[in-house]
């Protein structure tokens, strides 16, 4: 793993904060009016989350209804996905990723934490490595090509043994239209691997909310934290998932 490629796949994570002020400076494109309507609504959605005034299930629920809710063709055109994705190339089994953007008729102002769109876009066998996420949500929506999909709940840390407890609560593949959800209240873990190349989700998300859970394992400055989920279920359909480096996950999960 080079440190070149630690770095991009880090970034992808890192760029909420900065998406957030270039949409909120109206710095965008203008794509056509049709879906304004949802991405108004996505943008109040997150607005009513980020203010406390849904709870995070709700926000699963309405973001799942909202982004399934549309023609993936039409949304496709919308976000400007071709463009913005022609020129990935895939030289590793992590992401590359784009971030689209709304156009400046959608009222984005009071979201009061930060918040991204992005695409996320792998070759055949690459991997969003598996890990839990501390105080975020994020929608995953597969806009083309397969995915083998596999969340899991948090059940709890364990600290004293470096691991999260997880169940699982999903593993099958997802094609075009196929979609997941995480938060702190539900399926708060997941690990996808591409079963087709140029295969690409759409993914929303909310990082650094108000804490309605409290955890022994502290995330790193992304919110994330990688483990191995790959361990034997216990009899309760428990798996104790070792907390790993990035490195680590990398090595086991998205090697060449």
């Amino acid at each position: 793993m080079t440190q070149l490629t630690r770095r991009t796949f880090f970034e992808a994570f890192a760029g909420a904060a900065a998406l957030h002020a270039i949409m909120a400076s109206g710095a965008l494109a203008s794509p056509p009016a049709d879906l304004n309507r949802w991405a108004q609504d996505v943008a109040d959605l997150n607005r009513a989350l980020a203010a406390g005034k849904i709870p995070l299930l709700g926000w699963q629920e309405q973001i799942t209804a909202l982004n399934t809710g549309v023609s993936l063709d039409a949304l496709r055109r919308y976000l400007d996905f071709d463009r913005l994705t022609a020129a990935m190339t895939f030289p590793t089994n992590l992401a590359e990723t784009k971030d689209p953007k709304f156009p400046q008729a959608v009222n984005i102002a009071g979201i009061e934490r930060p918040w991204f769109l992005r695409f996320f876009g792998m070759r055949k066998g690459g991997a969003i490595i598996p890990h839990v996420h501390n105080n975020m949500v994020s929608s995953h929506l597969v806009m083309q090509g397969a995915f083998r999909t596999r969340t899991f709940d948090r059940v709890a840390d364990l600290p004293a043994e470096n691991a999260v407890l997880l169940k699982p609560t999903l593993d099958q593949t997802l094609s075009a239209g196929g979609m997941i959800t995480m938060s702190d209240d539900r399926t708060n873990g997941h690990w996808l691997i591409a079963e087709a190349d140029r295969s690409f989700t759409f993914d929303v998300g909310l990082v650094n909310l108000s804490k309605t859970r409290t955890y022994a394992m502290q995330a790193n400055k992304y919110n994330m934290i990688f483990v191995d989920p790959t361990g034997k279920a216990d009899g309760r359909g428990l798996v104790a998932a070792p907390v790993i480096s990035f490195e680590g996950a990398v090595a086991k999960f998205a090697a060449q």
